[in-house]
């Protein structure tokens, strides 16, 4: 998997994320940063990015993703 494939994949399935991904082959460290995760704590946070590559991690395409979450700041 690529960066810009993570990056992708988390954009189509939380809209209004921005995403920093860092990392080669199927090891990556990704910061998502979203007001879909108002109000969640951060396990859920983790949940809901994690559910997207349930696919990836069954096939091995993916091994290790170290998230990071927040909300964006307001002004």
């Amino acid at each position: 998997m690529s960066p810009d494939n993570i990056r992708n994949k988390i954009q189509t399935s939380i809209l209004d994320a921005q995403v920093v991904t860092s990392g080669e082959d199927c090891n990556f460290a990704i910061e998502v940063v979203s007001s879909e995760f108002e109000g969640k704590t951060p396990l859920q946070r983790h949940r809901m990015v994690n559910d997207i590559f349930k696919q990836e991690f069954e096939s091995g395409a993916l091994h290790a993703l170290s998230i990071k979450t927040a909300v964006p700041k307001k002004d």
